[in-house]
């Protein structure tokens, strides 16, 4: 394995413009908020909720890894480990779901008279909200900052066995954490859009989601470096084959929780539950949601099903890119509808913000890429894998 300095990224310049452009697009949304404040900030959420999942599925993606042991994930590891060091820029862009919280959310206003609303309220009121949002990332940020702590004393030398030891016991733990705040944090910021309704499978919905787009993530991002020393020296069309096979797997757990939570509350006519439904089938919605169905799982399903599909580059970050596209289209089909069915149509603020605040999140993550070694310096399973490649390159 080459040294560390040998094996850090440089892209220099990607970033500012990244950056540039990010904020280009967000100032054009702010002077929009001045004459649609509602929008904007729908909008904004739907941008929030998208960079968030990558952000937190690279996480969990990442102690999968540690507590598994797989050398499925060891050539995106700082893939996922920059992703996860995204959570500070995510952290401040939840400021504005704070200061939009009355206009998003109906049970944070005064004056309420829903039966259901007033049920609820000792936990849906903005002070326990604020609270909850502190603490989510205060979680996310110690399991982060320790995993990636201890991976820099792996790339030092320092105490190989016992590092690993602890990477596999915290991420242990934290899978369970994560599972609970993520649980909360989608019952928070989503379901509460629409408090009447509920459904005990949505947590878990979320989960498998951010997994899913920090994997086409992940896979997107290892394609595109993939031509660069040390990783083309590598990275493999089987370490692709693995990836895909994993991606493969997510889309169809994705599609039957989906379907799982459709079945019970359609199948059991369910009075409280179904209107959420008929609201995404009115109008355009009805025609995302069908989209969402041939997209999201039939078309990945039916390609991910070929070796040759999984083993090549170009045809494997199509999928990638599509799935990660179809995350997106999931967070409007989510949220939107929650601000009256079929009546609400998708803005240009839209598809700028999560595009704006896309350009940012991307600059953070690629000045986070450079920080460390594109491949782990001192994981045994990482100089097989490089030994391997040159006996078969």
């Amino acid at each position: 394995m080459t040294e560390t300095g040998e094996t850090t990224l440089k892209l220099e310049g990607l970033p500012m413009r990244l950056v540039l452009a990010g904020a280009v697009l967000l100032a054009i949304c702010l002077a929009g908020a001045v004459a649609n404040k509602a929008e904007f900030f729908r909008s904004y959420l739907i941008a929030f909720l998208f960079w968030i999942g990558v952000t937190l599925g690279s996480l969990a993606l990442l102690m999968v890894q540690h507590l598994t042991g797989g050398r499925w994930a060891l050539v995106i590891r700082r893939i996922l480990e920059a992703g996860s060091r995204t959570l500070p820029l995510m952290a401040v862009a939840a400021l504005p779901i704070l200061a939009g919280m009355k206009t998003l959310y109906s049970w944070s206003r005064p004056g309420q008279t829903d039966p259901v609303i007033l049920a609820k309220q000792s936990y849906l009121n903005p002070e326990f909200f604020i609270a909850r949002i502190v603490f989510y990332f205060a979680v996310w940020f110690t399991l982060a900052y320790f995993l990636n702590k201890w991976s820099r004393q792996e790339d030092s030398g320092e105490s190989g066995l016992a590092v690993w030891m602890r990477m596999e016991g915290l991420s242990g733990i934290g899978l369970v954490i994560y599972g609970f705040t993520v649980t909360f944090a989608s019952v928070d910021w989503v379901m509460s859009l629409e408090p009447q309704w509920y459904s005990t499978i949505y947590g878990l919905l979320f989960m498998v989601s951010q997994a899913l787009a920090a994997l086409a993530f992940a896979i997107t991002i290892l394609i595109w470096l993939s031509d660069r020393k040390p990783l083309s020296q590598v990275v493999k069309p089987a370490q692709f084959q693995d990836l895909g096979s994993f991606l493969l797997t997510f889309v169809m757990l994705w599609a039957y929780l989906e379907f799982s939570q459709f079945l019970i509350i359609w199948g059991g006519n369910l009075s409280d539950e179904i209107p959420w439904y008929l609201r995404r089938m009115e109008g355009v919605w009805g025609n995302v949601g069908l989209l969402l169905v041939i997209l999201s799982f039939f078309f990945p399903f039916f390609l991910l099903l070929f070796r040759h599909v999984k083993r090549r580059t170009r045809s494997l970050l199509i999928v990638a890119l599509l799935v990660l596209m179809m995350r997106l289209v999931d967070m409007y089909w989510m949220v939107l509808p929650a601000f009256g069915g079929g009546n609400v149509r998708l803005t240009w603020m839209d598809v700028a913000l999560p595009f704006g605040m896309g350009g940012i999140w991307f600059a953070y993550f690629l000045w986070q890429l450079q920080r460390m070694p594109i491949l782990p310096v001192h994981d045994p399973r990482m100089e097989e894998m490089a030994g391997q490649a040159v006996e078969h390159g």
